[in-house]
């Protein structure tokens, strides 16, 4: 992730929480510590909202819960990338 210009490519990651190889939160976190301008957000089929509102304080953009309308999912999309984005990479 860290070689070449892999992270100036990124406009946004959408995660889930449960993946069958990656803890979605600890990949948030790894993300947030490791890329922390580019944009996160969360589509997962497990609502939690106290786990929502620690995704959100931590600077995760939106939390949407499965199953998403495609127009919803593209608004988003098309919301968080129109918006200011600083680029500060570790």
């Amino acid at each position: 992730m860290k070689t070449g210009a892999n992270l100036v490519q990124v406009g946004l990651i959408i995660c889930d929480i449960r993946m069958p190889k990656v803890n979605g939160i600890e990949a948030i976190d790894y993300l947030k510590e490791n890329a922390p301008s580019i944009p996160i957000m969360v589509v997962t089929g497990y609502p939690d909202s106290e786990l929502a509102v620690s995704l959100l304080k931590k600077g995760v953009k939106d939390y949407l819960v499965k199953p998403v309308e495609k127009e919803t999912l593209l608004e988003k999309v098309k919301e968080i990338l129109s918006s200011e984005q600083e680029f500060d990479y570790v």
